[in-house]
């Protein structure tokens, strides 16, 4: 995720026969609670410059059915009984001698654990009286059950005996949300857990919490049952991704034999890879997705918000003041949530005067190349910034990596809701109201929500305003309308290094405006249906499947379009740059199919626009850095002359 890898503080309270514990992240900033007796949990977290709190009540406990107990304690990791807990029992582990760690004597144990191709390491290390001193983890982590990396635990402190009951008492913040969650209706409590939300929640929240094990059976036999099932999981995904390509050697086979392109186009893009007949044009492979149940990567990896019909929006966008619906029904029904919104799209050439080829990867306006949104449901900021990069760079020339996190912080009051997901439209008015972006070494990107430290703004007021006016109108009314809403800025907060005027949508199911659009204009911010199994695998070739959906309702995933092509076998397809790091698709990159079924790539594209002003001072300055002694005598002469 970072270069030089992520080192953050954790702190662990642990209480095996009271079946609690919590979980604290950077010195509390998010700290989570669970309390399997009193049938509760919760999760405090940042929300811009307050704490909130997520509190589930009637989940666990004597008050849940016990399907929805096992369900939700099965996605947390979590079992019954007294007798384990959150370390490793070395008991079956090899004897590897003594080592120095922090100038102590340590006594080494060491494990070696065979999953599908790879082979796992683990060292753990002791004090001689049993307490831990340093965990090694090369493979897939036994602590928190996350994918196959390498971890380092260093315990800075340990102290067994009994805990006292104020680790565990719910936060102020938290009481408030008991409080509400005591005052819903009858029935609402338990059926809440076993929905579709409660499930996502608690996936994502079982790949980060560490697997506290509260099993009768001793700590190895749950290690092995842990092992067991991660195999089990790849073993089942395998066998999936080689049922896959041997239909596509099949599919490449019939292609090969048939006469002519047409016939090898035909072969290569008839069917679904899903259905019993399937011709599937793209390959799969294992990756790092191999380890996690398709819940849990949905959860964690995906994170566009879903529409909510029944609610009219999400609860953030009703309790801000800005239009009912979802981004999608908002932004593209009514005209848009505010002045950021500078119309629809105008094409300007001829389908004959279309490039056949365009591809903006390894350029400047693919910024720093794939980044990584690790377990944070915050694609839709990774998408916002891909486009904004794009922009800035074609108004320019300046190649930056801008600041996702700043976006996952601060845009709660669009609509969004941190790594829970979020929208881009929205994400882009922020930025226009809080006049700007900060780069991301100035505000790193942590792959979970923190304190806002950019520009705070008011939520965006609903607008009439149905304007069709096409990309590169004068902004001189949009930047009125915005100039009182500036975000409060803190001394700290890093500076902003380029700002935008507002965005433009690309027609839906338009392709050849968005075409044009991705040609002349640069990266365009795409939403598409990426939840099907396949989807995580995709390795190479042009993805097609019959089942994805097109329709907004289907969106569920954010991604950024760089190009646009044809295949020497003749198939279209887009080119989308994913935000799932290198190690994913064609170094993170995908060709999506561009004719029939293109699960939804033009249902919204959004085009980033840049600030006029802001782009001609970026030019000046480039300009001054490159000659410095015009840049010297032009300002000596507008002295003398303002004298």
């Amino acid at each position: 995720m970072q270069p030089g890898g992520l080192k953050y503080p954790v702190h662990i309270w642990w209480d095996g026969p009271g079946q609690r514990y919590r979980f604290d992240v950077y010195g509390g900033m998010d700290s989570t609670g669970w309390d399997l007796k009193q049938g509760f949990n919760w999760n405090l977290y940042p929300r811009i410059d307050k704490v909130a709190c997520d509190f589930s009540n009637g989940t666990v406990g004597p008050t849940a059915t016990t399907t929805t107990r096992q369900w939700l304690m099965g996605q947390l990791g979590l079992g019954d009984g007294e007798s384990s807990s959150p370390l490793p029992d070395i008991s079956k582990w090899e004897y590897a001698g003594t080592a120095q760690i922090r100038n102590a004597d340590a006594l080494v144990w060491q494990l070696s654990v065979r999953n599908g191709e790879k082979t796992a390491n683990y060292q753990f290390l002791t004090a001689r009286n049993g307490w831990p001193l340093a965990f090694y983890m090369m493979g897939r982590n036994l602590i928190t059950g996350s994918h196959f990396d390498e971890y380092v635990i260093e315990f800075t402190r340990f102290k067994p005996g009994p805990i006292a009951a104020a680790a565990f008492a719910l936060p102020g913040a938290c009481k408030d949300a008991a409080s509400r969650e005591g005052e819903r209706g009858p029935g609402e409590k338990g059926q809440q857990a076993a929905g579709v939300e409660s499930g996502g929640v608690a996936a994502r929240m079982g790949m980060l919490l560490p697997a506290a094990r509260l099993g009768a059976a001793p700590v190895s036999a749950v290690l092995d049952k842990l092992r067991a099932a991660s195999e089990t999981t790849l073993e089942a995904n395998a066998r999936f991704i080689n049922e896959h390509n041997r239909r596509y050697r099949a599919a490449a086979a019939t292609a090969a034999t048939a006469a002519g392109a047409a016939a090898a186009s035909s072969a290569a893009t008839a069917n679904a890879d899903d259905g019993a007949d399937a011709a599937p044009s793209y390959r799969l492979s294992l990756n790092r997705f191999a380890y996690m149940t398709h819940q849990q990567w949905a959860a964690s990896m995906l994170g566009l918000k879903p529409k909510d019909r029944s609610a009219g929006g999400s609860a953030a966008a009703s309790e801000t003041g800005t239009e009912p619906g979802s981004g999608l029904q908002r932004l593209r029904g009514s005209g848009g949530s505010g002045a950021a919104r500078l119309g629809v799209y105008r094409r300007v050439l001829s389908d004959e005067q279309l490039p056949s080829f365009v591809d903006w990867r390894g350029t400047g306006a693919d910024g720093p190349g794939v980044k990584d949104q690790v377990s944070c449901g915050s694609c839709w900021a990774f998408s916002a910034v891909g486009a904004m990069q794009g922009a800035w760079f074609k108004a320019t020339g300046q190649s930056l990596s801008l600041s996702e996190q700043q976006l996952v912080d601060c845009a709660w009051d669009y609509g969004n809701d941190g790594c829970g997901g979020g929208f881009v439209e929205p994400t882009l008015q922020y930025v226009v109201d809080a006049g700007g972006v900060a780069q991301e070494a100035d505000y790193p990107y942590a792959g979970q929500n923190t304190f806002c430290r950019g520009p705070i703004v008011p939520p965006p007021e609903p607008s009439d305003d149905n304007s069709t006016t096409a990309l590169g109108t004068t902004e001189q009314q949009h930047q009125q309308q915005h100039q009182q809403k500036k975000g409060k800025t803190k001394a700290s907060s890093p500076p902003l290094s380029a700002r935008f005027s507002g965005y433009v949508n690309v027609p839906e199911r338009d392709e050849a405006a968005l075409m044009e659009a991705v040609a002349l204009h640069g990266p365009v911010a795409v939403l598409m249906n990426a939840a099907l199994p396949p989807f995580r695998f995709y390795s190479e070739g042009v993805y097609y499947n019959q089942e994805c959906g097109e329709d907004p309702d289907s969106m569920d995933h954010a991604v950024l379009l760089v190009g646009y092509g044809t295949t020497q076998e003749g198939v279209d397809y887009w080119l989308i740059k994913n935000s799932w790091s290198k190690y994913w698709g064609m170094d993170g990159y995908a060709r999506i199919a561009r004719k029939g079924n293109d699960c939804g790539i033009t249902t919204d594209p959004v085009l980033a626009v840049v600030d006029s002003g802001a782009a001609a001072q970026a030019l000046k300055a480039d300009a001054a850095a490159a000659n410095p002694a015009a840049a010297a005598a032009a300002a000596a002469a507008a002295a003398v002359a303002a004298a």
